[in-house]
């Protein structure tokens, strides 16, 4: 089993053993993902309940979510990459129509912070410096413009419209080709 460690923002601390696979706690909670390197940890969790630590990198982390939900982080991106001709900081969905993620910077920077798909404001405080604050109050620090986490953000949206418009697709031609999996024999 997988020690984690969970901070809660108010600062207390204690040692909890919450999960046997860290790659569970990356859900609809979920409003950022970055490296972090103290003993064994190699990742910070910050969702709307607190702050996770894992042994597992960021990467490892979200191949794992995407994993849970048939694909890879590779598959995900190379997806993202071929519909919306990305090549270059692709966002990718997790689980389809709910979980989505834009990465800051490339995800091979230790830099590189994943911001989920929730409502976000953007304040640049010096160059190349801005701070992310989600609609629960909570603040990510980052190392990029204002104008790329903009365009991140605009980016991660338009996939997950165009996922969701592809899925109401497909659902629509198997209804009208006898293909409705809603029916009970």
């Amino acid at each position: 089993m997988g020690k984690w460690y969970h901070t809660f923002i108010t600062g207390l601390k204690e040692d909890v053993h919450l999960r046997m696979c860290d790659s569970f706690l990356i859900n609809r909670t979920v409003l950022a993902v970055k490296a972090f390197f103290m003993g064994e940890n190699k990742s910070e969790i910050i969702t709307t309940h607190g702050i996770y630590y894992s042994v597992l990198t960021p990467l490892e982390l979200l191949n794992k979510a995407c994993i849970n939900y048939s694909s890879t982080w590779q598959g995900r991106t190379d997806v993202a990459t071929v519909l919306l001709d990305y090549s270059k900081k692709p966002p990718f969905i997790i689980e389809p129509n709910k979980i989505g993620v834009f990465p800051t910077k490339s995800s091979k920077s230790p830099d590189c912070v994943f911001i989920f798909n929730h409502h976000i404001s953007v304040h640049e405080v010096a160059k190349g410096q801005s701070v992310i604050t989600f609609m629960a109050g909570i603040s990510v620090t980052v190392k990029v413009s204002k104008n790329t986490i903009l365009k991140q953000y605009q980016r991660l949206h338009t996939l997950m419209s165009v996922s969701n418009l592809r899925h109401q697709e497909k659902e629509l031609y198997d209804r009208e080709n006898g293909f409705d999996d809603r029916i009970v024999w």
